[in-house]
């Protein structure tokens, strides 16, 4: 039996608007696809009114993924970019100022970076032949940077070019520390899991923005209510998201300091988890 926790809530609960994180809870990295039984499982809460929103660090041109699963919105770029309907209500970037000063400071700690803009994503030349050629070709998620949107910093122009986030990367834990206590309250770094192929790594993103603002930003639009919500992911970045919507759901493959705040931990992704979190809760 798949292993769960109930803090708030301990009944099934039909939702209405279903938030759902891309890598590691709907896109499985290990077998390269979204599972079927989370297609199927879309779609039959789709034919029952249901809305389906991804929600993702992910920025807005990389949802190659995802794009065929029918989804009725997307937060992306951890909240700095929100569409409904195909129609754009929210999107903030970082000024050239901004872009310049944090760039400085990563350059200054000798720290690798990855720029995710609106039409592009472009890669510090450490990071991109980490992934390329080094011991990154070897790790779950690898693939990403094989897409035609990623670019190295050569093909990046400021004056053309917005940029939503930075992801920062660095081979030792203490310097990704030492950048943190650079950074001004304005920003906020959501750091992943240690890796010793990769010691440090984080999402630097405008403290403002985040999932569940964006959330709040998609139902302010709608005039619905937080109550007749359900968010699902797996990552430190999802955290804000599952405090935020009244059921929560872990995957079963999540970051294990991110299942204490769900209300309900689903099976693995490659176990059908989206597929069981959905019949868990009458989604279906």
């Amino acid at each position: 039996m798949a292993p769960f926790f109930h803090h708030k809530k301990d009944m099934c609960i039909c939702m209405k608007y279903i938030f759902l994180d891309i890598d590691g809870t709907l896109y499985d990295h290990k077998n390269h696809r979204i599972p079927e039984s989370a297609y199927r499982a879309i779609r039959l809460a789709g034919e029952k009114g249901h809305k389906i929103f991804i929600c993702t660090g992910r920025v807005c041109c990389m949802l190659n993924d995802v794009q065929d699963i029918g989804y009725d919105g997307v937060i992306a770029a951890a909240g700095a970019y929100v569409e409904v309907n195909g129609k754009i209500i929210y999107e903030e970037h970082l000024s050239g100022t901004e872009l310049k000063a944090l760039l400085a400071k990563c350059e200054a700690l000798g720290i690798s970076y990855i720029l995710e803009g609106r039409q592009g994503v472009y890669m510090h030349s450490f990071i991109r032949e980490f992934y390329r050629t080094g011991k990154g070709k070897d790790t779950p998620g690898h693939e990403f940077f094989g897409q035609k949107q990623v670019h190295g910093m050569e093909a990046f122009d400021e004056n053309r070019e917005s940029v939503f986030k930075i992801s920062v990367f660095t081979e030792r834990k203490a310097v990704l520390e030492e950048f943190t206590s650079r950074l001004s309250g304005d920003y906020q770094l959501v750091s992943s899991l240690e890796d010793e192929r990769l010691l440090a790594g984080a999402e630097l993103t405008l403290k403002k923005n985040n999932k569940a603002s964006g959330i709040k930003t998609v139902l302010d639009y709608l005039g619905e209510d937080i109550k007749d919500t359900v968010a699902i992911g797996d990552s430190m970045n999802d955290l804000e998201m599952l405090q935020e919507c009244a059921v929560s759901i872990a995957m079963g493959n999540a970051d294990e300091r991110l299942k204490p705040f769900a209300d309900y931990i689903t099976r693995d992704i490659d176990k059908d988890g989206i597929y069981h979190a959905f019949e868990r809760f009458a989604l279906l």
